[in-house]
């Protein structure tokens, strides 16, 4: 691959930021400069919940001047993405909307869980530690101004996470209108941080052991820049001492003081939260966590960490917090991955369908912990209400709806065209129909098929169960699923038993 530039844009919550890279498969993805504009959007999102027109017109006209930049440095590739500033706003898709009108960009508006993960992505690339921190037990805390994710890594796997609003313009702008009656405004502050923290630490903390606090995101950063040029050879590293110690700089003021402030704070309500005395600042930004998933993907530069393996881990925490029979769950799952894997050119799906099948077959019954009768509505509920980091919120909403029609039939295109295209409609039918043959496979959840055979011959599938148990239960409950599995692909599914 020759060299070539390549732009990332993030229309942030309290500004306009732009980074141009060189970018070849021998050096990877190098920096070659960074603009920026100050744009508080967050601050009319958050306290007007839309964007004005002023606002618009304005963000169009950085990023026209953001062209004229790309142009000089001949960049011909470029990903724009903006956050919570943008996607909580009422008139999020009319400005959208505007601003490709205006500048012929199109803007993706990421989910939480999907800014996080660039996030992820970029520290796994770019910090040497970060493997061998998650392996010891480790905190990452991503600051935004809407809100900050919380996400535990233990043994080298996401354990936990959890998204609060407590975002550093988020928390400024609620409390901005006590500032002259508080005695003392910081005080303020963390007194309305304290009980969400305190509820995190004593739900996903007191179990886990903390020896790593990793702070991403916001004005990590600027705050990270600062403190290097009062001490050149500052790494990220700072002690919990120093933290809490650590005076504010005084030239802070306005509009930045109103970011920085309430991130310190944060930082020091956090580090009370576990005995860790080691935090760790990331200089990294949302535009080096784009360029991350762009090197990933185009350049094929190789991450060390399993993001996969941190998808499934945070889906099978969830599914121990409901209880789940986890037993009948890794039997189903190894039932259903060999039929998919087995049938692939009927269902023509790949890697990241597979992914949101285990992800199905994990959480499918995560419902009967709230109500055994409707247990797939519940699950549904519970899905679409939990974030999965690593997938988006449609993949998201198409797993809840794959669980929740697991016992019963998917409703018609025509019902469900407003939430899903045509194509995502169709894996979901084709997931859905995997799930239920798997699933009956194990109807008593006493795992008496735990290994099959699989074989397609003359338009039948095949599933032979190698076990000496009586799964009279299983062939009964089997032709239902056979139906709707022969509706979809074209094939019958036949139960056979070899006892050995």
């Amino acid at each position: 691959m020759a060299i070539s530039t390549y732009a990332t844009i993030d229309v942030g919550t309290s500004q306009l930021s732009m980074k141009i890279y060189e970018v070849s498969r021998q050096h990877g993805v190098k920096e070659l400069t960074h603009v920026r504009h100050k744009l508080f959007l967050g601050a009319e999102t958050y306290s007007k919940g839309f964007l004005s027109y002023q606002t618009v017109s304005e963000i169009c006209t950085t990023l026209n001047d953001f062209k004229r930049i790309m142009a000089d440095f001949n960049t011909r590739s470029w990903q724009i993405y903006a956050t919570s500033g943008l996607r909580e706003a009422e008139n999020c898709l009319v400005a959208v909307d505007q601003i490709k009108i205006q500048t012929g960009f199109d803007v993706k508006v990421l989910s939480n869980s999907e800014a996080c993960f660039l996030y992820y992505k970029a520290l796994a690339l770019r910090e040497e530690k970060f493997e061998s921190y998650i392996e010891e037990g480790a905190l990452v805390v991503n600051i935004g101004a809407g809100s900050i994710q919380l996400s535990i890594f233990n043994e080298g796997r996401l354990r936990a996470t959890q998204n609060l609003l407590l975002g550093s313009f988020r928390i400024r702008e609620l409390l901005n209108v006590m500032q002259d009656e508080a005695y003392d405004f910081n005080a303020l502050i963390s007194e309305y941080m304290e009980k969400d923290l305190d509820l995190f630490q004593k739900y996903y903390l007191d179990s886990v052991n903390i020896r790593h606090i990793i702070t991403i995101g916001g004005m990590i950063p600027e705050i990270y820049q600062y403190l290097q040029k009062t001490d050149p050879d500052f790494n990220g590293q700072i002690s919990k001492k120093t933290l809490m110690k650590k005076k504010l700089p005084k030239e802070l003021s306005g509009d930045m003081a109103k970011l920085v402030i309430p991130t310190v704070l944060l930082c020091r309500q956090i580090a009370e939260l576990t005995e860790c005395n080691q935090f760790y600042l990331s200089a990294i930004d949302f535009c080096d966590s784009i360029a991350a998933d762009y090197a990933q993907k185009k350049l094929k530069l190789v991450s060390r960490h399993d993001f996969t393996r941190d998808i499934l881990s945070a889906s099978e925490n969830i599914a121990g917090k409901y209880k789940v029979d986890m037993k009948h769950v890794e039997n189903v799952q190894t039932l259903a991955l060999e039929i998919f894997d087995r049938i692939r050119k009927l269902h023509g799906l790949g890697k990241r369908e597979r992914l949101l099948l285990q992800i199905g077959v994990i959480l499918h019954s995560c419902g009967s912990y709230i109500n055994e009768i409707q247990t797939r509505e519940c699950s549904y509920r519970i899905i679409m209400s939990t974030e999965i980091i690593g997938i988006s919120h449609k993949e998201r909403a198409m797993v809840a709806n794959m669980v929740r029609y697991n016992t019963t039939s998917i409703p018609t295109y025509e019902e469900l065209y407003e939430d899903f295209t045509e194509n995502e409609y169709i894996t979901i039918v084709k997931l859905n129909a995997i799930l239920k043959t798997a699933n009956v496979l194990d109807k008593s959840n006493r795992q008496k098929i735990k290994n099959v055979g699989v074989t397609l011959k003359d338009g039948v599938l095949t599933i032979t169960a190698h076990t000496m148990a009586d799964i009279t239960l299983e062939k009964g409950m089997f032709h239902h699923g056979a139906d709707v599995f022969q509706e979809v692909f074209g094939i019958r599914p036949v139960l056979r038993q070899k006892r050995n």
